[in-house]
């Protein structure tokens, strides 16, 4: 478990999380503590893929119908595969 330490405007607010807790958009680990919660990784966060730093854009499912978070999740599996292949982490 971590923590993460938010500066509101007239205070603080300290909120402990599981870093290893997969990300909202992605589903990969969190690791840190974003600025959108502890909850969203901050790859996610900034809209840039974790592994070759491609921009990303996620957008409601009501939008687009899932079409742009299947995109990333594919892009996020093709890297998890090409890994394993080359013999990665």
């Amino acid at each position: 478990m971590k923590k993460a330490k938010y500066i509101l405007r007239d205070s603080e607010v300290e909120v402990e999380y599981d870093e290893n807790a997969p990300c909202r958009i992605c589903g990969e680990p969190v690791w840190e503590a974003s600025t959108s919660g502890t909850d969203v990784c901050p790859w996610c966060d900034c809209g840039n893929c974790r592994y070759c730093g491609m921009a990303i854009v996620v957008l409601k499912e009501e939008i687009d119908r899932g079409k742009s978070k299947r995109r990333l999740l594919e892009h996020m599996r093709w890297h998890k595969e090409h890994k394993e292949k080359e013999g990665g982490e």
